[in-house]
Protein backbone atom coordinates (compact mmCIF):
# COMPACT_ATOMS: atom_id res chain seq x y z
CA UNK A 1 0.00 0.00 0.00
CA UNK A 2 2.82 2.36 0.90
CA UNK A 3 4.65 1.43 -2.30
CA UNK A 4 1.59 2.20 -4.36
CA UNK A 5 1.22 5.68 -2.79
CA UNK A 6 4.87 6.34 -3.36
CA UNK A 7 4.53 5.57 -7.07
CA UNK A 8 1.53 7.88 -7.30
CA UNK A 9 3.37 10.73 -5.57
CA UNK A 10 6.43 10.31 -7.77
CA UNK A 11 4.21 10.28 -10.86
CA UNK A 12 2.48 13.47 -9.75
CA UNK A 13 5.82 15.17 -9.12
CA UNK A 14 7.13 14.17 -12.56
CA UNK A 15 3.96 15.37 -14.23
CA UNK A 16 4.20 18.70 -12.39
CA UNK A 17 7.83 19.12 -13.42
CA UNK A 18 6.97 18.33 -17.02
CA UNK A 19 4.22 20.98 -16.98
CA UNK A 20 6.57 23.56 -15.49
CA UNK A 21 9.25 22.84 -18.08
CA UNK A 22 6.70 23.10 -20.90
CA UNK A 23 5.39 26.44 -19.61
CA UNK A 24 8.91 27.80 -19.25
CA UNK A 25 9.87 26.82 -22.80
CA UNK A 26 6.67 28.33 -24.21
CA UNK A 27 7.29 31.63 -22.39
CA UNK A 28 10.87 31.78 -23.68
CA UNK A 29 9.72 31.25 -27.23
CA UNK A 30 7.09 34.00 -27.04
CA UNK A 31 9.25 36.70 -25.40
CA UNK A 32 10.74 39.36 -27.95
CA UNK A 33 14.41 39.22 -28.78
CA UNK A 34 16.52 42.27 -27.89
CA UNK A 35 17.34 44.63 -30.82
CA UNK A 36 21.04 45.33 -31.25
CA UNK A 37 21.93 49.02 -30.76
CA UNK A 38 24.09 50.64 -33.44
CA UNK A 39 27.37 51.98 -32.18
CA UNK A 40 29.31 55.01 -33.34
CA UNK A 41 31.73 52.76 -35.13
CA UNK A 42 29.09 51.84 -37.71
CA UNK A 43 26.66 54.80 -38.13
CA UNK A 44 23.51 54.39 -40.12
CA UNK A 45 23.51 56.77 -43.14
CA UNK A 46 20.16 57.75 -44.65
CA UNK A 47 19.89 59.17 -48.20
CA UNK A 48 19.35 62.97 -48.21
CA UNK A 49 18.49 63.54 -51.87
CA UNK A 50 16.78 61.75 -54.67
CA UNK A 51 19.10 60.29 -57.28
CA UNK A 52 19.36 62.24 -60.53
CA UNK A 53 17.84 59.47 -62.56
CA UNK A 54 14.81 59.38 -60.30
CA UNK A 55 14.33 63.17 -60.59
CA UNK A 56 14.55 63.01 -64.32
CA UNK A 57 11.82 60.42 -64.47
CA UNK A 58 9.44 62.50 -62.36
CA UNK A 59 10.17 66.07 -63.60
CA UNK A 60 8.16 67.14 -66.67
CA UNK A 61 10.24 68.32 -69.61
CA UNK A 62 9.98 72.05 -70.38
CA UNK A 63 10.73 73.38 -73.86
CA UNK A 64 12.35 76.84 -73.92
CA UNK A 65 10.67 79.54 -76.03
CA UNK A 66 13.71 81.83 -76.05
CA UNK A 67 15.26 81.91 -79.52
CA UNK A 68 18.91 80.99 -79.89
CA UNK A 69 21.26 81.28 -82.87
CA UNK A 70 20.76 77.58 -83.62
CA UNK A 71 17.04 77.61 -82.89
CA UNK A 72 15.44 80.93 -83.90
CA UNK A 73 11.93 81.80 -82.85
CA UNK A 74 9.33 80.38 -85.27
CA UNK A 75 7.55 83.72 -85.38
CA UNK A 76 10.67 85.73 -86.21
CA UNK A 77 10.20 85.43 -89.95
CA UNK A 78 6.56 86.48 -89.79
CA UNK A 79 7.02 89.51 -87.50
CA UNK A 80 10.02 91.03 -89.23
CA UNK A 81 9.17 94.23 -91.10
CA UNK A 82 11.05 94.82 -94.31
CA UNK A 83 12.86 98.14 -94.47
CA UNK A 84 11.51 100.56 -97.02
CA UNK A 85 13.62 102.96 -99.00
CA UNK A 86 13.22 106.62 -98.03
CA UNK A 87 11.37 108.87 -100.47
CA UNK A 88 11.95 112.61 -101.04
CA UNK A 89 10.08 114.99 -98.76
CA UNK A 90 7.13 116.63 -100.49
CA UNK A 91 6.71 120.24 -99.36
CA UNK A 92 3.56 122.18 -100.21
CA UNK A 93 3.32 125.95 -99.78
CA UNK A 94 -0.10 127.57 -99.70
CA UNK A 95 0.21 131.32 -99.49
CA UNK A 96 -0.27 134.79 -100.91
CA UNK A 97 1.94 137.09 -102.97
CA UNK A 98 4.84 136.89 -100.49
CA UNK A 99 5.45 133.26 -101.53
CA UNK A 100 4.40 133.43 -105.20
CA UNK A 101 6.59 133.98 -108.23
CA UNK A 102 9.99 132.56 -109.12
CA UNK A 103 11.58 130.65 -106.26
CA UNK A 104 14.85 132.55 -106.67
CA UNK A 105 13.03 135.83 -105.91
CA UNK A 106 11.32 134.65 -102.73
CA UNK A 107 12.16 133.01 -99.42
CA UNK A 108 11.13 129.68 -101.00
CA UNK A 109 14.30 129.41 -103.08
CA UNK A 110 16.55 130.10 -100.08
CA UNK A 111 14.73 127.51 -97.96
CA UNK A 112 14.98 124.92 -100.73
CA UNK A 113 18.76 125.21 -100.75
CA UNK A 114 19.30 125.39 -97.02
CA UNK A 115 16.83 122.65 -96.06
CA UNK A 116 17.50 120.38 -99.04
CA UNK A 117 13.96 120.37 -100.41
CA UNK A 118 13.79 118.57 -103.76
CA UNK A 119 10.04 118.29 -104.27
CA UNK A 120 8.20 121.57 -103.69
CA UNK A 121 4.59 122.25 -104.72
CA UNK A 122 3.82 125.97 -104.55
CA UNK A 123 0.13 126.87 -104.62
CA UNK A 124 0.65 130.48 -103.58
CA UNK A 125 -1.17 133.29 -105.37
CA UNK A 126 -1.42 137.06 -104.74
CA UNK A 127 -4.48 138.01 -102.71
CA UNK A 128 -5.15 134.50 -101.29
CA UNK A 129 -5.94 134.31 -97.59
CA UNK A 130 -7.94 132.54 -94.91
CA UNK A 131 -11.04 134.44 -96.04
CA UNK A 132 -10.18 136.11 -99.36
CA UNK A 133 -9.80 134.42 -102.74
CA UNK A 134 -6.89 135.28 -105.08
CA UNK A 135 -7.04 138.63 -106.87
CA UNK A 136 -7.22 136.87 -110.23
CA UNK A 137 -8.46 133.41 -111.11
CA UNK A 138 -5.78 132.60 -113.65
CA UNK A 139 -4.21 130.36 -111.03
CA UNK A 140 -5.43 127.05 -109.67
CA UNK A 141 -7.15 126.73 -107.31
CA UNK A 142 -9.13 129.97 -107.39
CA UNK A 143 -10.14 129.80 -103.73
CA UNK A 144 -9.14 130.79 -100.23
CA UNK A 145 -7.18 128.42 -98.01
CA UNK A 146 -10.20 126.32 -97.03
CA UNK A 147 -11.37 126.07 -100.66
CA UNK A 148 -7.88 125.00 -101.74
CA UNK A 149 -7.92 121.86 -99.59
CA UNK A 150 -8.77 119.45 -102.46
CA UNK A 151 -5.64 120.52 -104.33
CA UNK A 152 -3.56 120.25 -101.16
CA UNK A 153 -4.84 116.76 -100.39
CA UNK A 154 -4.25 115.61 -103.96
CA UNK A 155 -0.53 116.45 -103.65
CA UNK A 156 -0.21 114.25 -100.53
CA UNK A 157 2.50 116.45 -99.00
CA UNK A 158 4.64 115.59 -95.98
CA UNK A 159 5.06 119.24 -94.94
CA UNK A 160 2.46 121.97 -95.48
CA UNK A 161 3.41 125.62 -94.94
CA UNK A 162 0.47 128.03 -94.86
CA UNK A 163 1.67 131.62 -95.24
CA UNK A 164 -0.99 134.33 -95.40
CA UNK A 165 -3.49 136.60 -93.75
CA UNK A 166 -2.25 139.89 -95.15
CA UNK A 167 -4.85 139.94 -97.91
CA UNK A 168 -7.66 139.43 -95.39
CA UNK A 169 -7.16 142.92 -93.94
CA UNK A 170 -8.95 143.95 -90.75
CA UNK A 171 -11.05 140.80 -90.51
CA UNK A 172 -11.53 138.30 -87.67
CA UNK A 173 -9.68 135.22 -88.93
CA UNK A 174 -10.50 132.97 -85.97
CA UNK A 175 -13.46 131.02 -87.42
CA UNK A 176 -11.87 130.55 -90.85
CA UNK A 177 -8.38 129.66 -89.53
CA UNK A 178 -9.74 127.23 -86.93
CA UNK A 179 -11.89 125.41 -89.49
CA UNK A 180 -9.13 125.32 -92.11
CA UNK A 181 -6.44 123.80 -89.88
CA UNK A 182 -8.90 121.34 -88.33
CA UNK A 183 -10.00 120.11 -91.77
CA UNK A 184 -6.40 120.01 -93.00
CA UNK A 185 -5.27 117.92 -90.06
CA UNK A 186 -8.21 115.55 -90.43
CA UNK A 187 -7.50 115.05 -94.14
CA UNK A 188 -3.72 114.63 -93.73
CA UNK A 189 -3.14 113.50 -90.13
CA UNK A 190 0.47 112.43 -90.75
CA UNK A 191 1.57 115.65 -92.42
CA UNK A 192 3.59 118.28 -90.56
CA UNK A 193 1.63 121.53 -90.42
CA UNK A 194 3.32 124.93 -90.26
CA UNK A 195 1.76 128.39 -90.27
CA UNK A 196 3.75 131.57 -90.85
CA UNK A 197 2.66 134.95 -89.54
CA UNK A 198 1.42 137.41 -92.18
CA UNK A 199 3.77 140.19 -93.23
CA UNK A 200 3.16 143.61 -94.69
CA UNK A 201 5.05 146.38 -96.46
CA UNK A 202 2.98 149.06 -94.77
CA UNK A 203 4.52 151.39 -92.25
CA UNK A 204 3.50 151.63 -89.54
CA UNK A 205 2.26 148.06 -89.25
CA UNK A 206 -1.53 147.99 -88.73
CA UNK A 207 -2.70 146.83 -85.31
CA UNK A 208 -4.69 143.87 -86.66
CA UNK A 209 -1.52 142.02 -87.68
CA UNK A 210 -0.90 141.37 -84.00
CA UNK A 211 -4.42 139.96 -83.72
CA UNK A 212 -3.83 137.81 -86.80
CA UNK A 213 -0.68 136.38 -85.23
CA UNK A 214 -2.59 135.38 -82.10
CA UNK A 215 -5.52 133.92 -84.03
CA UNK A 216 -3.44 131.89 -86.46
CA UNK A 217 -1.09 130.54 -83.78
CA UNK A 218 -4.02 129.45 -81.60
CA UNK A 219 -5.73 127.71 -84.52
CA UNK A 220 -2.73 125.68 -85.67
CA UNK A 221 -1.56 124.78 -82.18
CA UNK A 222 -4.96 123.17 -81.55
CA UNK A 223 -4.04 120.51 -84.11
CA UNK A 224 -0.43 120.12 -82.97
CA UNK A 225 1.08 122.28 -85.70
CA UNK A 226 3.89 124.85 -85.55
CA UNK A 227 3.54 128.62 -85.72
CA UNK A 228 6.50 130.67 -86.99
CA UNK A 229 6.47 134.40 -86.30
CA UNK A 230 8.80 136.02 -88.85
CA UNK A 231 8.12 139.57 -87.66
CA UNK A 232 7.74 142.47 -90.08
CA UNK A 233 11.06 142.73 -91.93
CA UNK A 234 9.42 144.38 -94.98
CA UNK A 235 7.60 147.19 -93.23
CA UNK A 236 8.07 150.31 -95.39
CA UNK A 237 9.24 148.42 -98.51
CA UNK A 238 6.47 149.80 -100.69
CA UNK A 239 4.49 147.79 -103.26
CA UNK A 240 6.46 144.55 -102.77
CA UNK A 241 8.88 142.97 -100.33
CA UNK A 242 12.55 143.65 -100.85
CA UNK A 243 15.07 140.86 -101.34
CA UNK A 244 16.51 141.56 -97.90
CA UNK A 245 13.06 141.11 -96.36
CA UNK A 246 12.64 137.83 -98.23
CA UNK A 247 16.04 136.68 -96.93
CA UNK A 248 15.06 137.63 -93.36
CA UNK A 249 11.84 135.60 -93.69
CA UNK A 250 13.78 132.64 -95.07
CA UNK A 251 16.22 132.80 -92.15
CA UNK A 252 13.38 132.61 -89.60
CA UNK A 253 11.64 129.73 -91.38
CA UNK A 254 14.77 127.64 -91.97
CA UNK A 255 15.87 128.15 -88.36
CA UNK A 256 12.50 126.92 -87.08
CA UNK A 257 12.44 123.89 -89.40
CA UNK A 258 16.09 122.87 -89.07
Amino acid sequence: MKKARLRINLGSVMLSLLVLVTVALSAAALSPRPVPVATSAAPVVLPTSTPTSAKASRTPRVTSTTPTPDHPSPSASTTATPSSSSSPLTVLILGDGVSSGAAADTWVGIAEKQLGWTNVVNLSSPGRGYVKRPLTCDTTPCANFEGSLPAVIEAQPDLIITFGGTADGDYNLSPAATRYFADLHQALPNAQLVAVSPVTTLAPVPYYFTLHDQTISAAIEKVGGTFINVGQPGSGDGPSLSSSAQAAIAAKITAALS
